[in-house]
């Protein structure tokens, strides 16, 4: 709950800030401290807002080194400048808040708590249900035949999510050319669904829903209260799913999984070829 309502708070104390900083820069009296606070919202507002926008990127370096460096910079200008003037003319203190915000939101908002995953390399799925794109219920234990891709999304709302299925649809044909069965999985509600379908559905990529992450607390990777302040008004629920992709055999055992610790990281689509031909060349040797 803290982290739904700690995202959106941050967001508008940044924006706030960086209204803050402009106004100072564009004052008649010249001074550094307005690059300050620039340096420690601006980079970090400009990449929220380019991926909200573009929904371009599907994952990020694990601590975001360049915005960090940027906004450690900008609080050092701060500093200098109020103890090189006179205190009363300058407070350090909105640049040294946004550089907090900026670490809170690297090193404890983006990371992720996987505690309860119950899923196991070597064994097959547990028992769940997903809602097929008609309703119709698909159980786990339909996942065989073919080499499985089973990939949890948190929604449409998360542009990171959305990026993700972008890339995934538009090099859908090298995992179908080694017979591999994709399937998104969201507890989002199926008219969300079925618009993601719409835009990005190619011949047999399949979007189901998570009903009441039934899927989910099967699998142990549930998100309680995961959604951001506010956006439940677009008819999302307040619990998530934690984003996870897990590849299956033909059989329907578990063979590889990625359950990232952090949301802005993802795996390579080429890391599923590797472990399906892998897993292809196994099975053929065997």
């Amino acid at each position: 709950m803290l982290k739904s309502i700690f995202i959106v708070a941050y967001i508008v104390v940044a924006v706030v800030l960086l209204h803050r900083g402009i106004s100072a820069l564009l004052d008649s009296t010249p001074s550094l401290a307005p690059i300050g606070l620039l340096l420690t919202t601006l980079p970090m507002l400009l990449f929220l807002t380019s991926i909200m926008v573009f929904k371009h990127r599907a994952r990020t370096s694990q601590n975001m080194p360049i915005i960090l460096s940027l906004a450690l910079i900008g609080s050092g200008i701060s500093l200098y400048v109020w103890m090189g003037q006179n205190p009363s003319s300058h407070t350090p203190l909105p640049t040294l808040a946004a550089t907090a915000l900026l670490f809170v939101y690297v090193f404890w908002y983006s990371r992720l708590d996987r505690a309860g995953s119950k899923i196991e390399i070597g064994k097959k799925l547990p028992d769940f249900t997903l809602s097929g794109s008609y309703g119709e219920p698909v159980n786990s234990a339909d996942f065989t035949g073919s080499p499985l891709v089973l990939v949890f999304y948190r929604g449409n709302w998360c542009p990171l999510c959305m990026a993700q299925v972008k890339e995934m649809a538009a090099g859908y044909n090298r995992l179908k050319r080694i017979g591999a069965r994709v399937v998104f999985a969201s507890p989002q509600p199926d008219s969300h669904t079925k618009a993601l379908a719409k835009k990005f559905g190619t011949d047999g990529l399949e979007f189901m829903q998570d009903k009441d992450n039934h899927a989910a607390k099967a699998l142990g990777i549930v998100s309680k209260s995961g959604l951001p302040v506010g956006l439940q008004a677009m008819g999302y629920d307040s619990d998530t799913v934690l984003p996870t992709v897990i590849i299956c055999d033909k059989d329907g055992t578990v063979i590889w999984a990625h359950e990232t610790d952090n949301y802005r990281v993802r795996p390579e689509p080429e890391t599923y070829l590797a472990v399906l031909k892998g897993s292809t060349a196994s099975a053929k040797t065997a």
